[in-house]
């Protein structure tokens, strides 16, 4: 089965049903699609169509237009309008430490053990890579809790996180790391105070020794090569919006850049039953937590 964004199940059959759009509406739809690849180089062509063809259909109200063919035509004499489109299609809803328990599930089962794993093979180094970061709470969560447990005997380890996304918009702010107080909640005070800067209006400022240890990087993480030797992947809630034949090609993806018996964090709402055969193995179900086999 098949979930939307809000966790809806949708037969496999319906995911890409769009039969009810006239011919002329249906090849202006994969017009509009192929235009994004040429101009852009995002190839949304597995992407799934309903979930498609609805932020599409945003964007159009957005500019009072009501058929494809006559988008396909605003696309086609303003290439800029390709960006604020991609911004619609690849939006994120996020916060810092996102479902609490799901980070607190990978601090209490999943880094003790790659961490002592990594005391007797005699490494200090380890990786991670936020796929999909959006705005980079995501990225910059991880980097706290890696902190916050690299004390004691793992004081010496040396973090590296990869914040990967095809949104430059998105990582224009990431980069930034400039936030809403909203975006905080799930920080205590002393978090705040030790890795932000208060600033005016009510927003809270990454502190730039804080930014080292993450790289933000322009990634389409189906056609682009995938990070090496990478212990731990976070890629939530984006798999939803792919068919189940490119949902199968990235985590074949993320099977080759993980090393052996690395993890992987998928998105509580992502149905992942199947596609996972032969490259993963359940840890914590309820948390959709899954280790390289």
């Amino acid at each position: 089965m098949f979930m939307n964004s809000r966790g809806d199940v949708l037969p496999p059959d319906k995911a890409n049903d769009l039969s009810d759009l006239p011919p002329v509406e249906l090849a202006a739809f994969h017009q509009i699609v192929e235009m994004i690849f040429h101009i852009r180089g995002v190839d949304l062509r597995q992407y799934r169509k309903k979930s498609l063809r609805r932020r599409i259909s945003i964007r159009m109200h957005q500019h009072r237009i009501e058929q494809f063919r006559d988008y396909a035509q605003l696309l086609a004499k303003n290439p800029a309008e390709c960006d604020a489109l991609l911004d619609k299609i690849t939006i994120n809803v996020t916060e810092f430490f996102r479902n609490p328990e799901t980070y607190a599930a990978v601090r209490a089962e999943i880094l003790p053990r790659l961490l002592e794993e990594k005391l007797k093979a005699g490494t200090n180094v380890f990786r991670v890579w936020s796929a999909g970061c959006a705005s980079g709470e995501e990225p910059y969560s991880i980097a706290i809790m890696l902190r916050e447990l690299f004390v004691g005997k793992y004081a010496h380890f040396l973090p590296h996180i990869y914040a990967s996304d095809i949104d430059d918009h998105a990582l224009a702010e990431a980069k930034a790391g400039v936030y809403q107080e909203r975006s905080l909640r799930e920080l205590s005070l002393p978090q705040r105070e030790k890795y932000f800067t208060r600033q005016d209006a009510g927003l809270y400022s990454v502190r730039n020794d804080f930014r080292t240890i993450i790289r933000f990087v322009h990634q389409n993480m189906i056609s682009d090569p995938p990070f090496r030797n990478i212990d731990l992947i976070y890629c939530r809630n984006v798999i939803i919006y792919f068919t189940r034949e490119l949902q199968r090609k990235l985590y074949e993806n993320f099977h080759a850049a993980l090393t052996a018996g690395g993890y992987l964090v998928a998105g509580k709402v992502e149905a992942v039953l199947g596609i996972t055969d032969g490259l993963f193995e359940r840890v914590n179900p309820a948390e959709k937590i899954f280790r390289k086999m």
